[in-house]
């Protein structure tokens, strides 16, 4: 959720560059623990929505049909939309912890996202093409090829350029939408440095603006990424502390789950795919994104100082392989599982929904630990620079 990643810079700046006046002793860790935490959060919010719903979980529940079962799956998308807003605010507060030459550092940091960035997205956006050939051979007829959202039958080089550049849409592997918008704000870093120390809270206001009117510059998939990477420069650049008392975190994750169970149940009282509703639960969810990336965060600190926590760093140079390889395996996992599930009700479809992402993550991991076990160069490559074990 590169992601992963996304975000995806490493956490052993951290210890080298930090200036910052308040930063807890776990932070590194927490880095870590985030990254994991966030990225799993993707890998439930890319299910998407049950294979017998009829609703989408992006517009709340189905308080008709399977009511319980489809509020959960709504409630835990919409908990993780904060995973890309931290992730991006995450990347920013590494970038910008910038040595005595500023401008040098940030061109040098610039030359090294090409690797760990722009590469990885090609490789792996190619990788999906290559799948999605493959199963257009054994299965040319069927209804899995629709999610690669490209033209098998008659393909063409800018079909190609655009499956992995996302010039029109979304790549081919949607979750690089991530990792391309990240390499752009990267590439605009310089501009945004220059922002940052002379008109910071102007580049605040313009961008937040743009955010939230969703506007996109005409490049960008959406400006979460570029918006929450300058917050996290900013942060870094006005040294902001970043420990938060468990007690407050608390209180700030019970306030965003409540904000958004009540907006996976807001089909009990508007509809939420009908104008003016659908723009106005959109705004509101949008706004609500700040206060998950401060609770998320908050919990990765408390996660950070636990066997658990630990466990998660260890496995931080995962976190970027899992965002890039979890689409298109949860899509077959997804359909295959669903075979099995013996009867349509709420326990086995939240049954199903959870073993879709454990087996995808599972099959992410065996195969990142044999490509590392195999040549850790060749993982390195395809995990943005990382090693599989920390």
């Amino acid at each position: 959720m590169a992601i992963l990643q996304p975000t995806l810079l490493r956490a052993d700046h951290v210890a080298a560059t930090s200036r910052a006046r308040s930063l807890p002793a776990s932070l590194p860790t927490t880095i870590e623990v985030a990254r994991v935490m966030l990225v799993i959060g993707l890998v439930f919010l890319h299910y998407f929505s049950f294979p017998n719903s009829r609703t989408s979980p992006f517009t709340g529940f189905d308080p008709d049909h399977h009511p319980f079962a489809t509020f959960v799956n709504s409630f835990v998308l919409l908990f993780f939309f904060s995973a890309v807003p931290l992730l991006s605010t995450i990347a920013g507060w590494l970038f910008f912890g910038l040595a005595a030459h500023p401008m040098a550092t940030i061109l040098r940091r610039m030359r090294g996202r090409f690797s760990s960035l722009l590469m990885p997205l090609v490789t792996w956006n190619l990788a999906t093409i290559a799948a999605g050939f493959a199963l257009y051979a054994i299965a040319p007829t069927s209804g899995l090829l629709g999610e690669f959202r490209f033209d098998f039958g008659e393909p063409s080089a800018f079909g190609v350029l655009d499956a992995v550049f996302g010039i029109t849409g979304l790549p081919i592997a949607f979750q690089f939408w991530f990792v391309r918008d990240l390499f752009l704000s990267v590439l605009l870093s310089p501009l945004l440095w220059l922002v940052l120390r002379h008109a910071p809270l102007a580049g605040v206001v313009v961008l937040g603006a743009s955010w939230v009117m969703d506007f996109d510059f005409w490049i960008f998939t959406r400006t979460d990424v570029l918006f929450f990477f300058f917050l996290g420069g900013l942060a870094r650049v006005r040294e902001t502390p970043l420990d938060i008392p468990w007690r407050t975190a608390r209180l700030l994750l019970l306030a965003y789950a409540l904000l958004m169970a009540a907006r996976a149940l807001a089909p009990l009282v508007v509809d939420p795919s009908a104008p003016p509703h659908e723009d106005l639960l959109d705004l509101v969810t949008r706004l609500a994104r700040p206060l998950g990336v401060i609770a998320c965060w908050g919990l990765a600190l408390r996660l950070a100082r636990t066997q658990l926590g630990g466990f998660f760093a260890r496995y931080g140079g995962f976190a970027f392989f899992l965002h890039a390889a979890h689409f298109p395996i949860i899509i077959f996992v997804k359909y295959a599982l669903w075979r099995l599930v013996p009867e349509e009700t709420d326990a086995w479809m939240l049954t199903h929904y959870a073993a879709s992402v454990a087996v995808t993550i599972a099959i992410a991991a065996a195969g990142a630990a044999l490509i590392f076990r195999l040549s850790p160069s060749a993982y390195a490559f395809l995990a943005g620079g990382r090693r599989f074990v920390g």
